[in-house]
């Protein structure tokens, strides 16, 4: 199987190319400047030109804030680019294998969520998703949808960085007690999304969503709190006092309240377990505390 990697510079995109590497799978990864989704008319020439079997979309506008000063951006990333990019894999019989988040349900759910939930999006971002997976349903018949929980790792944006950079820096940190997720190291993913792929390459047609998340969710608060733990035993720290929050008090765009996942269809499916998280944390947080923007 010849795979097609779409946003190798992400969290995700990342690890799924060093782990379909190690597993010797043929793979590509087009640049922004051979494939920019703000351009859907590039998605058809890209496919042409490397014929792939199968598309990973780890690419997504993710920014919540921005989201909202920039809707159409936003919606044309999201939404638009990923119908072109349906109907181009329908009309070749490419596989299309697409990442999703946790942010299609407004988190009012107290269980995890399982896939037959209603969903119920937050904002001008979970909306976009949201419409992306209704585009694929509707387009593409070959279609895996999996939607993440809280993606963690020491590249790009994510709350495990914004939380621990601010603990290396600041007196006092701003935290939720109320606000649930299940971080999910971004190479765990990869290995799920990985172990998948080789089961569709055998076969399998098992379309449709999925969820997968880590096997222990967290508070914010509480998450702070062991990255704090886990940032100490690598530089003096400058946070004193973690201040809470509840997640009605933040301003603008709220994330869910609640952004656990279950992994049983994974599991029943695909056979492959979910993982605990805390010993990734231990480790990416090592990474961040010592990256050079952090002087001793």
């Amino acid at each position: 199987m010849k795979i097609l990697v779409i946003g190798q510079t992400g969290q995700v995109g990342h690890e799924v190319c060093e782990r379909l590497t190690e597993k010797g799978i043929p793979w590509y990864a087009p640049d922004r400047k051979e494939l920019d989704l703000s351009r859907p008319d590039q998605i058809q020439s890209c496919l042409n030109r490397h014929q792939p079997d199968l598309v990973i979309n780890a690419a997504a506008y993710n920014n919540p804030v921005k989201a909202e000063n920039e809707p159409s951006r936003c919606f044309s990333i999201n939404r638009d680019a990923v119908a072109e990019l349906a109907d181009c894999c329908q009309r070749q019989g490419i596989i299309l294998f697409q990442l999703s988040s946790y942010r299609v349900f407004d988190g009012t759910k107290q269980e995890p969520y399982n896939e037959k939930d209603p969903t119920n999006p937050i904002g001008v971002l979970g909306n976009s998703r949201l419409q992306a997976e209704q585009q694929i349903r509707e387009r593409c018949e070959r279609h895996i949808i999996l939607r993440l929980s809280w993606i963690i790792s020491e590249r790009r944006p994510n709350m495990l960085r914004r939380l621990t950079e601010q603990i290396l820096v600041n007196s006092e940190v701003y935290v939720t007690p109320d606000q649930l997720g299940c971080p999910t190291p971004a190479d765990d993913a990869a290995r799920i999304i990985i172990a998948m792929v080789q089961q569709l390459d055998c076969g399998a047609q098992a379309w449709g969503t999925y969820h997968y998340s880590t096997t222990e969710s967290v508070s914010e608060s509480n998450f702070a709190e062991i990255l704090i733990a886990e940032a100490s035993q690598h530089r003096d720290l400058s946070v004193r006092k973690l201040i809470m929050a509840n997640i009605e008090s933040r301003e603008g765009i709220k994330p869910p309240a609640n952004g656990t996942l279950s992994s049983n269809k994974v599991l029943n499916t695909f056979g492959v377990h979910a993982r605990p998280w805390r010993s990734a944390v231990a480790r990416i947080v090592r990474e961040v505390c010592e990256l050079r923007s952090y002087p001793p």
